[in-house]
């Protein structure tokens, strides 16, 4: 029962309990609290039930890691409005924003769940606490709405790209703009110039043959292949902020292969840890996203160290052409890091490499935290020279020149996606 239907059922007891100075008073109070649970009863019995209910749960297919998803459900009723309450069993680790509402049926209730690490999410049933006309009773149905969802790399950034390139606002995601007038080494058309157009753009031919004065527009070569090659060894299971390193690199490298893809070059990958463990051939295309997708799916961190020789002798029988290799990988570990640098200048007598590190945010902290106590030092110089290796690492790269990009959760996707353009631009690939 409801509570004023608790408060209905007990009204009667001061005549009950006055019964004992007036034997007539308890036989009515006694009467008067059947006839008050008989309509709680019944009130009971006219709220909605289970066969009078029909509950909906939307969503995407597929969820994104490290974003706010929303979830609807729709609640709808045969008969009259009831007042309920409806709590969804939505799983803890999804961290969903609530579970529990308040609600007019037919009627709907929204909220978001914001995952932490990929694979699947298993949503439960719903449960609906329904109320009587005269609010004095409620009926429970449970509807099984049980439901096994994906959970992948962040397609809210590929989505919110998409929606701000149509509106020419990418610098809202703090991204650039490839396709600029005379930028590129592949011949688009001749068209009348404007007064933005370089000098060396005019084509004086044209000009002559036409008076007007026209210019030739450059376009950043396409067709060109980028392959992204995904770490997934035992330091890229590191927590960086709510994700690991490797969560944040496949949304990353999401983002810089749409990106791509939109732009006309073929993308592909490689996933590798001890082993080589996934490959896509490098392709154009709509249809790659969802095979980098489905490519990705799989790949977890592992317990073991990365292997980079394995992986880049695989790669050198693997990918002949010159493409541009984005290496998503972690350099803290000294030994690491010379069989990186190694690799890396036998990748660069092909091939344009780029070697992207995720900065964890916890070790820059504990780095600069004044210490309070021995252990706090202790912490801090253990912090500190794994930075000065990391750093030192990166230094390497880039005398022997490897592009390299340090960046932390928020800055990492703009970045990568930013030095590609910039390549494309001054046609490095």
């Amino acid at each position: 029962m409801t509570w004023r239907g608790a408060v209905l059922l007990l009204a009667p007891l001061p005549l009950v309990g006055a019964g004992a100075a007036v034997p007539a008073l308890f036989g009515v109070g006694l009467v008067l609290m059947l006839l008050f649970g008989v309509a709680i009863a019944v009130d009971s019995r006219r709220a909605p039930g289970a066969g009078r209910l029909q509950v909906r749960r939307t969503h995407d297919e597929i969820l994104s890691v490290g974003a706010a998803n929303r979830i609807t459900v729709r609640v709808d009723c045969w008969g009259r409005r009831a007042a309920a309450v409806l709590r969804d069993e939505t799983p803890l680790s999804l961290h969903p924003s609530q579970t529990v509402w308040r609600l007019t049926i037919p009627g709907t209730v929204e909220y978001t769940v914001s995952p932490r690490a990929r694979g699947v999410a298993e949503f439960g049933r719903v449960a609906i606490r329904s109320e009587g006309p005269m609010r004095l009773g409620w009926r429970q149905a449970t509807l099984r709405l049980e439901r096994r969802v994906p959970v992948d790399a962040d397609l809210t950034a590929v989505r919110a790209y998409e929606a701000l390139a149509r509106r020419g606002q990418l610098a809202e995601l703090g991204l650039r703009t490839l396709r600029l007038r005379s930028e590129g080494t592949e011949f688009e058309r001749i068209r009348d110039a404007v007064p933005d157009d370089p000098m060396r753009s005019i084509n004086w031919r044209a000009t002559a043959r036409t008076g007007r004065l026209m210019a030739t527009e450059l376009i950043p070569e396409r067709a060109q292949p980028l392959v992204v090659c995904l770490d997934h060894g035992r330091l890229m299971g590191v927590g960086a902020g709510d994700l690991t390193k490797l969560d944040h690199a496949v949304n990353a490298a999401l983002l810089l292969v749409h990106v791509a893809l939109r732009s006309g070059d073929r993308a592909g990958m490689l996933g590798f840890a001890d082993h080589v463990t996934a490959s896509l051939v490098p392709r154009a295309g709509a249809a790659q996203l969802r095979r980098f997708l489905d490519t990705v799916r799989p790949l977890f961190p592992g317990e073991t160290e990365s292997d980079y020789d394995e992986a880049f002798a695989y790669f050198s029988r693997w990918q002949r052409r010159r493409a541009l290799v984005v290496i998503f990988t972690d350099v803290l570990d000294p030994d690491q890091g010379r069989a990186l640098l190694r690799q890396c200048a036998r990748l660069r007598r092909r091939h344009l490499t780029l070697v992207v590190s995720v900065r964890d945010p916890a070790l820059d902290d504990a780095a600069r935290r004044p210490p309070r106590r021995s252990e706090d030092a202790y912490g801090r110089a253990v912090a500190a020279g794994l930075l000065a290796d990391r750093q030192d690492t990166l230094q390497l790269l880039r005398r022997s020149g490897v592009d390299t990009i340090d960046a932390d959760a928020r800055t990492l996707s703009p970045r990568v996606v930013n030095r590609y353009l910039e390549m494309k631009r001054h046609a490095r690939i």
